[in-house]
């Protein structure tokens, strides 16, 4: 049984390294397949609009297996412990009818050698001295039977912590797979964002969706928060394979940042790879907020999912794609609570 349960467990991560390398390829086939086209998006071309539509098929691509994965990867994480649902099943008392007959039997013993105890008749004696026999060995069988329930006793309150254990697991890897699927959902929106995004360049390469002409001036810009663009900061931005870190190897991890009128919310996800047998939990997600600031680096307090505090700190990279992100918490049993990585603009 436990030769078959680690070869169905090989098998999903198998799977999941499989699934994991298809949407991976298809973000880099999308982010390379022309890089120069924004650079190019000002020319009003036929041949523009074909390379639009080209790149927003392999966004579409990326996007739809990135999900595929997630959502995958949250059924998986259900089926694969299912097992954790099943409540551990208590030990069985002593028989109670053996007690009982234990202690009837006894009783019937006793009253016999009170009666005979003082007969001097030989025979009766010989019948004296059985029952002495018996009487102990129903001692003996009584002290077993009592052993017995309390050693019943002791597993039935070791089974009942297992299976506030097994609870307690279930509900965890319960929340992950809805993690999984809330990232899957996060995905769907990207790739519509995506989709409209190209729609709209090739629209405006075939000279279908001239700009509107100002009734009245327009400021070219708002003035500038931070002393870098803003892009340098906000958007979705992903840890890639064999990606720079330090402390805990992020297995996956997603960061998006929104900004409004110099205002910033945002929310990591991830899971980090612990040593096998390890009691820390490998899955970490917080969400965090505050004004920006001009300064290079950005300095938020955050706050995770099991309510610890904590800050963000988001540090532009030598290239205009790298963010690099340091964050620690406030220290919890089992929880990550310091990290720092390099990620790439998806």
């Amino acid at each position: 049984m436990k030769r078959t349960g680690l070869i169905a467990l090989a098998a999903l991560c198998l799977f999941a390294e499989t699934s994991r390398d298809a949407y991976r390829a298809a973000y880099r086939q999308w982010r390379e397949a022309d890089p120069n086209l924004e650079r190019d998006s000002g020319s009003l071309s036929a041949q523009l609009a074909g390379r639009v539509d080209a790149v927003a098929a392999r966004a579409a691509k990326y996007g739809s297996e990135r999900s595929a994965y997630l959502r995958q990867s949250a059924a998986d994480q259900e089926q694969s412990l299912a097992w954790l649902a099943v409540p551990i099943p208590a030990p069985p008392d002593a028989p109670r009818v053996v007690r009982d007959n234990v202690a009837s039997e006894t009783a019937v013993v006793k009253r016999n050698l009170d009666t005979f105890s003082k007969d001097p008749d030989p025979g009766i004696q010989l019948l004296r001295a059985a029952l002495e026999r018996e009487n102990v060995a129903l001692a003996a069988l009584a002290n077993s039977v009592a052993e017995r329930q309390s050693a019943a006793d002791a597993l039935k309150s070791s089974a009942a912590d297992a299976d506030q254990a097994r609870a307690k697991a279930a509900a965890a890897e319960h929340d992950l797979s809805g993690l999984m699927t809330a990232a899957a959902e996060q995905s769907d929106r990207e790739s519509a964002a995506w989709a409209d995004y190209y729609r709209k360049l090739a629209a405006s390469a075939k000279g279908e969706a001239p700009l509107p002409v100002p009734t009245a001036p327009v400021p070219t810009a708002r003035p500038a928060i931070t002393p870098l663009p803003l892009v340098r900061y906000t958007g979705a931005w992903t840890f890639p394979t064999g990606g720079l870190f330090h402390g805990t190897a992020p297995e996956f991890l997603d960061l998006v940042v929104h900004e409004s009128n110099g205002h910033v919310d945002g929310t990591l996800f991830a899971r980090f790879k612990v040593a096998p047998g390890g009691k820390d939990d490998p899955v970490l997600r917080f969400d965090f907020a505050g004004d920006l600031k001009n300064t290079r680096n950005q300095v938020f307090p955050l706050e995770t999912s099991d309510g610890a505090k904590g800050t963000i700190e988001l540090i532009p990279g030598p290239a205009f794609n790298l963010l690099e992100v340091n964050f620690q918490t406030e220290p919890k049993p089992g929880k990550i609570r310091q990290g720092n990585v390099v990620l790439v603009k998806k």
